[in-house]
């Protein structure tokens, strides 16, 4: 079954039409008998299905006009918590808990690349890629509280971001 909005309207639209024409039918088959019900069934229906083809295109239209909107909001919330990971993983080859010599220096220069790269990505939006050069600005001049408050700043915007704030 065919879940586009267009075929979902087009069922809609003709479901509302075939029930405003049976109720036309039955009304005036109560008033006055059977050539007033076809009477209203046809002009119930035929006024159904003109309402609903000169709106069509309006719902149409907004319809991908929230999709698109929901698409692009997605993909910024992906790519955001793709970020936070990536600087995340930066952040965990500068500060190994383990010790200073725990992450060799490849690795590190590895995961910093992987980290601007991210940050770089299109569709961010300018909070959360502000953050994100704050974060790595901390983590790059070798600052770990700095680091700690600049992760928790960049959790932050990605958070409002999400929420549409």
């Amino acid at each position: 079954m065919d879940t586009t909005p267009e075929q979902i309207s087009a069922r809609t639209a003709a479901v509302w039409t075939v029930a405003v024409a049976i109720l036309g039918g039955f009304t005036g088959y109560t008033w006055d008998g059977p050539f007033l019900a076809v009477t209203c069934a046809l002009s119930l229906g035929g006024g159904g299905a003109l309402g609903t083809i000169l709106s069509r295109r309006r719902m149409i239209a907004t319809i991908r006009e929230d999709q698109g909107k929901a698409a692009a909001l997605g993909y910024a919330d992906g790519i955001a918590d793709m970020m936070v990971l990536g600087i995340s993983a930066y952040r965990a080859a500068v500060f190994p808990l383990s010790g200073p010599d725990a992450v060799d220096a490849a690795e590190r220069m590895a995961r910093r690349r992987a980290a601007y790269h991210l940050t770089a990505a299109e569709g961010l939006p300018h909070q959360v890629r502000e953050a994100a050069a704050a974060a790595l600005a901390a983590i790059d001049d070798g600052r770990d509280r700095e680091t700690q408050s600049a992760m928790e700043d960049l959790m932050k915007a990605v958070q409002e971001q999400r929420r549409g704030t």
